[in-house]
């Protein structure tokens, strides 16, 4: 099931709303960070992780701490660098998801940040890897 992602107006000030031009050529060299304006949807990837699609082919992983509402049933979420504007590999991150009665969100520490390889990408999509 592909959901989208929301962005509240504090969020995208927060992270801001631009994508410098070096954040793709970054991203292909293995820069292992991510600006929360990249990501174009997420999936549940089970007990405390959720898969964030960045730009057209990165995936990466977000384990969240325990205790977290259940990913699966979130329609929509947001993410939000904690410590400083990008989303990276060992830094920590919210993920905000929605309360079930729609008033209010739950906001939970992301504990893990991980790029995946074009072949674990290429899997969670269903497809196989471009050659």
């Amino acid at each position: 099931m592909h959901r989208s992602l929301f962005f509240l107006p504090l969020l995208a000030a927060a992270t801001g709303c631009a994508t410098p031009p070096e954040t793709a050529s970054a991203s292909r060299t293995g820069d292992s960070c991510f600006w929360a304006s990249q990501v174009r949807g997420f999936s549940d990837a089970g007990r405390n992780r959720a898969l964030v699609r960045v730009g057209a082919r990165d995936m990466w992983e977000l384990t969240v701490s325990p205790g977290c509402p259940g990913i699966d049933w979130a329609m929509r979420i947001g993410i939000r660098a904690r410590g400083g504007e990008r989303i990276c590999t060992g830094r920590p991150a919210e993920l905000l998801v929605p309360n079930a009665s729609g008033r209010g969100m739950q906001r939970c520490l992301v504990t893990n940040v991980r790029r995946l390889s074009p072949e674990e990408a290429a899997a969670a999509r269903g497809q196989t890897p471009d050659r």
